[in-house]
């Protein structure tokens, strides 16, 4: 008699059961879901379209997108960049550069006209056109009148005639021989004036004694009549 095969002996065997009561409430192993794949390609904002958006142009850096590209993702207004304008300091007019120098050892005489700052380190007679400013420096003399001009600074210089101006300053022992009329008139000790000191908000126009400005009289007709 031949040994029973595999299957024989497989199927003499009882079935065993591996049920047991204890499996009921055993819980169920249970695989989690999938994670959802994340698109590269963002979803346009309503504001903006479609094609202002690309996946090279969110997977660049905002630095190489730029401030144009980030403003429109933030929705914020564009980016302006701020200016700071330098305060613009006044330089008092004895330091200013002048437009024009009469040197210390030069002599002029006759009629000058110039528009911002003249300043006199020689002497000047004659008539002087201008409604900018002027300094004479401590060996400067001036021998004329000085009429609607914005500043006067002398120091240490002298004049020879009236002043009509906006504002006057004299020192270091500054000369002045002649009447004055000025809006703001600043004199520092051992500083001379010989004349009259007349100072109106109506400066460099003259007032009287009633405060009305006084017009400078025409002169006289020297024409021979025919």
């Amino acid at each position: 008699m031949s040994a029973p095969s595999y299957y024989q002996a497989a199927a003499a065997e009882p079935c065993r059961s591996s049920y047991s009561p204890e499996m009921e409430d055993a819980p169920v192993p249970r695989n989690p879901p999938p994670k959802p794949k994340r698109s590269n390609v963002p979803t346009a904002p309503p504001d903006y379209p479609d094609d202002t958006y690309s996946e090279q142009d969110y997977n660049m850096s905002p630095m190489r997108r730029g401030r144009h590209h980030l403003n429109r993702q933030t929705g914020s207004p564009p980016l302006t960049p701020n200016y700071t304008v330098p305060r613009q300091v006044k330089v008092p007019i004895i330091d200013a550069e002048p437009e024009t120098t009469i040197g210390a050892a030069v002599k002029m005489k006759g009629e000058l006209s110039f528009e911002r700052l003249l300043r006199i380190e020689g002497e000047f007679e004659g008539k002087l056109n201008s409604k900018g400013s002027l300094v004479i420096g401590t060996r400067g003399a001036l021998y004329g009148n000085v009429d609607n001009m914005k500043e006067v600074y002398i120091t240490g210089g002298r004049v020879v005639g009236n002043i009509n101006v906006e504002k006057l300053i004299l020192r270091d022992k500054a000369q002045v021989f002649g009447n004055i009329s000025a809006k703001t008139v600043k004199i520092e000790p051992e500083c001379i004036i010989v004349g009259r000191i007349n100072v109106n908000p109506q400066a460099p126009d003259r007032i009287n004694e009633k405060g009305e400005i006084v017009k400078d009289e025409p002169p006289p007709d020297t024409t021979p009549s025919s």
